[in-house]
């Protein structure tokens, strides 16, 4: 047996990929980093980082390393995708994966000796894990989608959005899902100085995973027409 990833996760990760400009090199590290009462707390990481004991596999031509420790508990499981009304994110089908039991019911008390998490009766039995810990991957998914999200505010001055344009010089996902983004503008006098960086906090903050946004916007480097990606210097007939 081995770990292993659906049709759609791995589109999700290949997606990830091509949008991140990540090496061939990159590999899919998963583990797992303690456990609570809802079972494992998973790690799911793109890195080019591997040991010589690392347990590797492929499923749909995504290459999986996991370390020796976390392997055993992980073996069998499946890692899907999902988009849904509720969020989207990564969830794990781990067999090894149970509710914690409660103590058994004390004479005069309510209930019986059966597993709860919740106030619920549960039979110990596998089940679809909660998505990991917001970060690795989680960040690079939502890193992806706040950069679409860019990619749909255009300067008022040249036809190309501010994404493409060079404008967004960083994107930091705090844990709390709060994201800070240093952004420019053309130029110091330029006439949307005092309403773009709250249009683009009110954009960014439409993502339903996003908890709040704050645009800080900087002089520093100063923005110059190298900073515009090639599909934006194409659609101005720069190259």
């Amino acid at each position: 047996m081995a770990v292993t990833v659906t049709e759609r996760a791995a589109q999700e990760i290949k997606a990830i990929i091509k949008d991140q400009a990540m090496s061939g090199k990159v590999v899919l590290r998963v583990g797992i980093k303690g456990r609570n009462m809802h079972g494992f707390n998973y790690i799911l990481d793109l890195t080019e980082v591997s040991v010589d004991d690392d347990v590797t596999g492929v499923s749909h031509d995504i290459k999986i390393v996991c370390d020796p420790t976390s392997f055993p508990s992980l073996d069998g499981t499946e890692i899907d995708f999902k988009d849904e009304q509720g969020g989207r994110g990564f969830t794990f089908k781990n067999p090894h994966a149970t509710r914690l039991p409660v103590k058994p019911a004390t004479e005069g008390s309510a209930g019986a000796a059966s597993p709860v998490v919740n106030g619920e009766a549960s039979a110990d039995v596998p089940r679809a894990a909660p998505s990991p810990e917001f970060s690795g991957l989680h960040d690079k998914v939502l890193e992806a989608e706040i950069i679409e999200k860019l990619r749909t505010i255009f300067d008022p001055e040249i036809p190309v959005n501010i994404y493409d344009l060079g404008l967004i010089y960083r994107i930091t996902i705090l844990p709390e899902r709060e994201v800070v983004i240093d952004m420019t503008l053309t130029a110091p006098g330029c006439p949307v100085a005092g309403s773009m960086p709250p249009t683009v906090a009110a954009a960014v903050e439409t993502i339903e995973a996003v908890k709040g946004a704050k645009v800080n916007l900087v002089w520093d480097p100063p923005w110059s027409k190298d900073r515009m990606s090639e599909e934006a210097q194409l659609a101005l007939g720069l190259m």
